[in-house]
Parts: structure tokens; C-alpha cells; sequence
């Protein structure tokens, strides 16, 4: 059984009874004096009984709830007790030790990104500096700069002004993913981005990520000189897409989406906002490995404004170190997107959310992204490298 694991700190603990509700934890457990909650699901129910015994044991508390054949267990982890519920765990039945080893993981994940991302002809390096993906979009109808780059000359321009700005990645998309979009047929999304990639190929000096939900579109960008695929569907529109970028052994970003993009914002609603997302991301993961995909080569991506309302937005936003928990980088793309004028006191249309933008990216990177997908990059690069120097300044003593 696969488990879903989601594990707070302190600094992440929530704040209220609705953030409770969207993180899946027992209100009677928000104020609590631990150290670490733990929250897994999926859990057989003499698995759950046992984990709860061993954390009370350990001077923790725990909360069982959910269906008989799959339990959902909240525990509080007190500061002193960690080292003696894991040892506990580890001599435990199955699955306990493997739960153990979980969290454990888990714990060291939230305080050590992942240090490379691999991809078939090179890695980029990942750490304290977060990285910066350019968007180019191509295409006629894209939120914010549908048409501006529908010319393939004016886009190789301007994929080559992001990488002299700081891109280090460009994201070429052929196909608007916009709420209320309609789909394209693969021949069109090719015929839109292959001549921006070709033309950039072994001249851009940074890597080329191509923005589809399509196997066919996926695998003529990385033969065309792609290095990366960004499917904001995490594989759940064309379960293939996972096998390209095995056989190409390119970058993978798996993103979340709750249903499709004409239908996605209509009152989008969730269980428990945080595990729900965790529990998609995770699978689509398991599915990339199967079909033979490096785990070094994968990034998880929320899926601001894929089927999220403005406030699961911002909890998504506060709560990104519940997914850095699984191990993988998190990505982030928030850049003018029409929640950002929900948290202003007035609608400014995309032109105008410049500032509400470099907000959310300075929040994503203080929060633990390691990545941002962005419009504007040189004013993001920016301010990413203002608020690492705050977030890792060292005082000498």
C-alpha cells in the first residue's frame, strides 16, 4: 500500500480551524507543544493502532480517524521524543519501519534540498540559489502574452533576452492552459513551438523545457533540442508523456491539476487541500519511476490557479515545505495570475500584477521552492536573490 505522508514543523503549524481542514489535522492538535505533527493515510487499521501506541508511549498524542480500510493517523512528535518512536517503529510489525524510514526521510528533506537535476546532457545545480524558468509562450490566446511571441523570430529574441536576464531554464508552450482553454490538436502545438526550439537549439545557452500535456508534441520537442518536459497535468492526461521522458531521459516537472482547463475554476473543491495535492503529486512520481524516469530528473509543481481558488492558492503558497518534504525540488508558477488581484484591493488585469507577482515569488522562495516559473525574469532574479541573502545570511560571532 502506498502511503500519504505529510509532515509539519513548528513554523508550519496551522493557524486556525479552515487551516486545519485544508492540512487534514484535528483541530485538538493545532496549538499542540511538539516539535514535528505527522499526518499518513492509507493507513491498515492495526498499523494505525500500533503507531498511535508508540507515539502516546513516547509522550506524544495521536488522533486515528477515516475508514476502516484505510486509516488516517495524526501524531505530535515531541522534541526529546523523535529518536525513541523511530527506534520503536524500526522493531515494530510492517509497515512501521518503513514509515519510520519515511519520516525520517521526510525530516531531513525539509532542511536539504535536493543538490542536482539531471538531465540527458547536463545537470544544473540546485541549493540555495533558486532556480529561475522563463515562460515563452507561443501561442495566440495565453493569458498574458498570448500573440506577443506568435512570431517564431520574436520569440528566439526573447528566449535569448531571458537567458542574458538570469533564465535558467525557458519554458517554450504551444498551447494555452488558461482557465476556460480549450485543447489544440498536437499538430498545431508542434507546428507553433518546433521552429522557436530548433531555431534555439546550440544557441541558447540555458535549457530548453517544453510546456505540453502531449507524447507526440513532447518527443518532437526533445529531438528537436528540448531537455526538459512540463506537463501541468502530472501525467494524468496522456499517462505516455512519463515514458518520452524516460526513453530521453530528460527533466520531468510533474505538476497538479484538479480536472481540465475550460472547467478547472468552477468552484474547485477539495477533502484536505494539502494531502489531496500531495496524494496526485506522489502518484504521478510512482508513475514516472515506473516507466523508467530518474528520480534526480523529476520536479513537483502545486498547480497555482490549476483548479485552486485565490485562498488554496495562498495555502499552497504557506505550506510549501509540506511538499519539499517528499524529497523532490518544488516548482513554483504563480506569475500574474489572476489570484494575485484577490489579495489587492482592486483588479489591475495581468499588466498590472508585476508587484503582486514578485510578492508570491519571494513567499515561494522563502517557503522552500527551489524553482519559479516566471514571466518576468530579470525583476524575479532580483528579488530571489534578495530574499535568499536574507533567508542564509551567516553573522560571524
Amino acid at each position: 500500500m502506498d502511503f500519504n505522508l505529510l509532515l509539519l514543523e513548528r513554523r508550519d503549524f496551522p493557524s486556525g480551524t479552515r487551516e486545519c481542514a485544508a492540512l487534514g489535522i484535528p483541530p485538538i492538535l493545532r496549538r499542540s507543544e511538539a516539535e514535528t505533527l505527522v499526518r499518513v493515510e492509507h493507513l491498515p487499521p492495526l498499523a494505525a493502532l500500533r503507531m498511535a501506541r508508540a507515539a502516546r508511549h513516547c509522550g506524544g498524542r495521536a488522533e486515528i480517524s477515516g475508514p476502516p480500510e484505510g486509516r488516517i493517523l495524526v501524531a505530535e512528535i515531541p522534541p526529546a521524543a523523535w529518536n525513541r518512536l523511530q527506534r520503536r517503529m524500526q522493531r515494530g510489525a510492517p509497515p512501521l519501519p518503513r514509515i519510520a524510514r519515511e519520516i525520517h526521510s521526510a525530516l531531513r528533506a525539509c532542511h536539504r534540498s535536493p543538490r542536482t537535476l539531471l538531465l540527458a546532457r547536463r545537470w544544473i545545480r540546485l541549493g540555495r540559489r533558486t532556480l529561475i524558468q522563463g515562460i515563452l509562450n507561443v501561442t495566440p490566446d495565453s493569458f498574458y502574452d498570448g500573440g506577443r511571441y506568435a512570431d517564431s523570430g520574436r520569440a528566439v529574441e526573447r528566449a535569448l533576452q531571458m537567458a542574458e536576464e538570469g533564465a535558467d531554464l525557458v519554458d517554450i508552450g504551444g498551447e494555452s492552459t488558461r482557465p476556460g482553454s480549450r485543447a489544440v490538436p498536437a499538430e498545431e502545438e508542434m507546428r507553433r513551438i518546433l521552429p522557436v526550439i530548433e531555431a534555439l537549439s546550440g544557441r541558447l545557452p540555458v535549457p530548453i523545457s517544453v510546456d505540453t500535456t502531449k507524447s507526440e508534441v513532447a518527443a518532437a520537442a526533445l529531438e528537436a533540442g528540448a531537455e526538459v518536459i512540463n506537463d501541468v497535468s502530472g501525467l494524468s492526461f496522456d499517462p505516455r508523456v512519463s515514458e518520452v521522458a524516460a526513453r530521453h531521459q530528460s527533466g520531468l516537472i510533474i505538476s497538479h491539476i484538479q480536472g481540465r482547463p475550460w472547467t478547472m475554476q468552477r468552484s474547485p473543491r477539495y477533502r484536505h487541500l494539502i494531502p489531496d495535492v500531495l496524494a496526485s503529486l506522489r502518484g504521478g512520481v510512482r508513475q514516472a519511476l515506473k516507466a523508467g524516469v530518474r528520480s534526480g530528473s523529476i520536479l513537483i509543481d502545486p498547480g497555482i490557479g490549476f483548479g485552486k481558488s485565490a485562498w488554496h492558492n495562498v495555502m499552497l503558497l504557506r505550506h510549501l515545505m509540506a511538499l519539499r518534504a517528499t524529497g523532490y525540488p518544488v516548482m513554483v508558477g504563480a506569475s500574474r495570475k489572476s489570484f494575485l488581484s484577490k489579495l489587492q484591493e482592486r483588479d489591475p488585469g495581468p499588466d498590472g500584477r508585476l508587484d503582486a507577482s514578485l510578492g508570491a515569488a519571494a513567499a515561494a522562495v522563502w517557503y522552500g521552492a527551489s524553482a519559479l516559473r516566471v514571466h518576468d525574469v530579470a525583476a524575479t532574479v532580483r528579488a530571489a536573490r534578495s530574499v535568499e541573502s536574507v533567508r542564509d545570511v551567516r553573522v560571524d560571532s
